[in-house]
């Protein structure tokens, strides 16, 4: 199996081959010339405009930032976005295996903390742990916004903190931030992605006595949560032992007293998912607690217990699909779709395509020539060119090739002409009998085949036809058509007995008789007469010998 790396590498080649192609295609050519003729004739140049922004893909609104982020803006329709991915090339060697994809996925998460306001400008961090051998981390350089965050701006740090590799920006880390999850990581070597918020609900949650309340589906599906009391911001390296402690063996979510919370996750998936439901649970008990406990009905822990096995299932456990999803990768599959489609290039390599694709077909070669095969998996999209001209000319060519490959055509009838032509390298000469092709135009009629049976006599019947065919081959294997009769001159002679005939001496007496003994070949004569075969229902046929 391919590493993640290479696999993703592989695929950008063969997307990049299909996408030359197309432009370099012809049809493609003539096809996009209509596509803007017909537009210029109706809309004339702002259409032209329209056509390119829908191509350009920066209509307004495609992105809308939540009204709480901490920047406030909004995005118009025009501006540039900085890629998440912006490891290109070459620069991608220097990175560990894997480790591109992870810093991709760990800086769409920065994205989507933004994108969902839940930033507190430059402050907080998301954590992840890079390799389990080295005790390293990536986090965000400390002074850049969310929005900013890419791939290769991510610094790498040890467990105290200190910087292993710098990114490609002049920032330095928070060290006093990291401590935090320098404590979860080395208490939990089984979480690897820790997310810390400081959300005005989840605030106001994490000061009440009565903490996060089971109100919800959401409050359910995050399981057991642990608190922390407050004591400033964590610098004292001695905390941490406190901070492992509260935070349990088991449990992912932990609220800092008057301060925020920490979730965390096995995969930067299932933290990121884990994350999204806890503000959407504190979110739900804020709008509640107006109304007053007594007026709360409040979810039992049987039904909690249940809720939250179903949803650690993966896809909410309730995904009718063939694959196995971890917790979170199905959700966050379509946030990153979200964001691709909005031009951030997450760098992302999706598990599962969005659009399914039908496994390939074999191609007869002689029904669909390579070239029309080529063009045709180029052109997938099958409805694509539904009603185009480019569709129709496609299958006039399909057809054209098909109808060529099918078409023979064959001289008959054979003409043969009879020559007699002298023996040479003897003073007796015989006459000998050859049978030379006579290739005058005249006396041969090209005729097309179209069909392997048009030969056939007519009003035949198949299966008749197919047992005779199979008695004449049947006849063939017994040894029914041989060369013709064989030479009978040396039957009952032994090889011996030969030799001493062949070494006989003439006798002295009487006239000079001699005798001469050769080996009688097995000489071809030509066979007149024809041999006959009885089928089982005594159909005779008549099958003449080849010369």
């Amino acid at each position: 199996m391919r590493p993640v790396d290479i696999e993703a590498d592989v695929k950008e080649m063969e997307r990049r081959k299909r996408v030359e192609a197309i432009m370099n295609s012809q049809l493609f050519r003539e096809e996009l010339e209509r596509v803007v003729g017909d537009s210029i004739r109706e809309s004339g140049a702002d259409g032209i405009s329209a056509l390119l922004s829908d191509v350009m893909n920066i209509k307004s609104g495609s992105l809308t930032v939540h009204p709480n982020s901490y920047s406030k803006r909004s995005a118009p329709s025009t501006s540039c976005v900085v890629p998440i991915n912006d490891i290109r090339g070459i620069d991608s060697m220097v990175y560990a295996k894997g480790e591109k994809l992870l810093r991709c996925k760990l800086a769409a998460v920065y994205r989507l903390i933004d994108l969902h306001g839940w930033t507190q400008g430059i402050y907080n961090h998301v954590t992840t742990r890079v390799s389990q051998d080295t005790e390293h981390f990536l986090l965000n350089p400390f002074g850049m916004m969310y929005n900013e965050v890419t791939a290769s701006s991510l610094i790498k740090v040890n467990m105290q903190g200190d910087i292993v590799e710098e990114g490609t920006t002049n920032f330095g880390v928070n060290q006093a931030g990291f401590m935090l999850h320098s404590a979860i990581h080395q208490a939990r070597p089984d979480i690897k992605c820790v997310v810390h918020l400081h959300t005005p609900s989840i605030v106001a949650v994490s000061t009440m006595k009565c903490g996060l309340l089971p109100l919800s589906q959401e409050s359910c599906l995050i399981g057991d949560v642990s608190y922390h009391s407050y004591s400033g911001i964590v610098i004292d390296p001695d905390e941490r032992q406190s901070i492992a402690k509260d935070l349990g063996p088991s449990n992912k979510v932990m609220f800092l007293r008057n301060h925020g919370v920490v979730c965390c996750g096995g995969t930067i998936e299932e933290a990121f998912h884990i994350t999204y439901h806890t503000v959407l649970a504190c979110d739900t008990q804020l709008k509640m607690m107006p109304f007053g406990l007594d007026n709360l009905v409040l979810i039992d822990d049987e039904v909690r217990r249940k809720t939250f096995e179903i949803g650690q299932r993966g896809g909410g456990g309730v995904n009718t699909a063939k694959k196995e999803w971890g917790i979170g990768e199905l959700e966050f599959e379509a946030l990153m779709r979200m964001l691709d489609n909005s031009g951030f290039r997450t760098g992302f390599t999706y598990t599962e395509p969005l659009v399914r694709k039908e496994p390939a077909r074999m191609a007869n070669d002689v029904e669909l020539p390579p070239t029309v095969s080529n063009l045709g998996f180029l052109m997938e999209e099958d409805e694509l060119y539904k009603d185009s001209p480019l569709k129709g000319l496609l299958a006039q060519m399909a057809r054209a090739n098909r109808s060529t490959n099918k078409t023979k055509w064959v001289n008959s009838p054979n003409v043969y002409q009879k020559v007699e032509v002298l023996e040479t390298g003897t003073t007796d000469p015989k006459k000998i009998t050859k049978w030379v092709s006579e290739g005058s135009p005249s006396h041969s009629t090209p005729i097309k085949i179209e069909s392997s049976n048009q030969f056939v006599p007519l009003n035949s019947n198949p299966k008749e036809f197919k047992k005779v065919q199979k008695l004449m081959k049947e006849g063939r294997r017994l040894g029914g058509v041989h060369a013709g009769p064989e030479s009978k001159v040396l039957d009952g002679v032994s090889w011996e007995e030969a030799r001493q005939m062949a070494d006989a001496h003439p006798s002295a007496v009487g006239e000079p008789y001699g005798m001469k003994v050769g080996a009688a070949s097995k000489g071809l004569f030509r066979e007149t007469s024809s041999i006959m075969l009885q089928s089982s229902n005594h159909l005779m046929l008549r099958i003449p010998l080849i010369p």
